[in-house]
């Protein structure tokens, strides 16, 4: 099946655009976002959920529990629940990532 790339869901600092939406088994989620330049998305960490993280486009600056790490396109993160996140982009260019969430029970983002 060929994915479908939805419209977007404007967040302010980032755009949400949803794929496979309703054709995933319970508990997945796959989507792409793109978080605008000069933008962040601040601090937060999930209850239940993994992601996977994988960069197509742009560099920033992607925080996973205490590290940092300068994100390029070709890398992937994961994150595992109830461990903090978070993204910076200085640059004038979008970042855009692929997220792949997994055990996914709707929102359960905690923003601190």
């Amino acid at each position: 099946m060929k994915g479908e790339i939805k419209e977007g869901i404007d967040r302010g600092s980032y755009v949400k655009f949803p794929i496979f939406e309703g054709e995933l088994p319970e508990g997945s989620y796959v989507q792409v976002v793109e978080i605008k330049p000069r933008s962040k998305v601040g601090k937060h960490y999930h209850k239940f959920q993994y992601e996977v993280f994988y960069i197509i486009k742009g560099n920033a600056r992607l925080g996973i529990g205490g590290e940092e790490y300068d994100a390029r396109p070709g890398d992937i993160f994961l994150v595992k629940p109830g461990t903090v996140h978070w993204v910076i982009n200085d640059s004038e260019e979008p970042f855009k990532l692929l997220v792949v969430k997994l055990n996914f029970r709707g929102d359960d983002t905690v923003w601190l």
